[in-house]
C-alpha cells in the first residue's frame, strides 16, 4: 500500500472523498494511490491532509474526554462519529476516523 493511500485511510478518505476534499481529480488521485507511480503528490496535498488529520485528533480528542466523563455506551461501539464544534469536519469519512480514534482512546484509558 502506498503512503498517500495509508494516509487516506488514517483520514477516512475514500479516493472519490480525497478527490473531493482535495479538489483533485479521481485519476490523479488514483496515481498516487498506486504502488507503482513514483511521483508523489505535491507538499500542498500532504498539508491538506495533515491539517484534517489535526481536525480529526482534536474531534478524537474531544469525544474521548466526553466518554472518559460520561462512560462508554457499547451500543455505540459500531457507529461512532465524533465532530468538531464550531468547526465541523468536511467529510463523512473523518468523522467516522476520529469516533473510532475516540472510542480507542477512550478504552485504552478505561484501562
Amino acid at each position: 500500500m502506498s503512503t498517500f493511500k495509508a494516509a487516506l485511510s488514517v483520514c477516512g478518505l475514500s479516493q472519490a472523498d480525497a478527490a473531493e476534499f482535495l479538489q483533485v481529480a479521481l485519476p490523479t488521485i488514483k496515481s498516487w494511490c498506486s504502488d507503482s507511480n513514483p511521483k508523489a503528490p505535491p507538499l500542498g496535498v500532504w498539508k491538506q491532509l495533515a491539517s484534517l488529520f489535526e481536525q480529526i485528533q482534536d474531534a478524537a480528542d474531544g469525544a474521548a474526554d466526553i466518554m472518559d466523563l460520561e462512560g462508554i455506551d457499547p451500543r455505540s461501539f459500531n457507529n461512532l462519529e465524533a465532530d468538531l464544534v464550531g468547526d465541523p469536519l468536511p467529510i463523512a469519512g473523518a468523522m467516522e476516523a476520529a469516533g473510532a480514534m475516540a472510542l480507542l482512546m477512550a478504552v485504552a484509558d478505561f484501562g
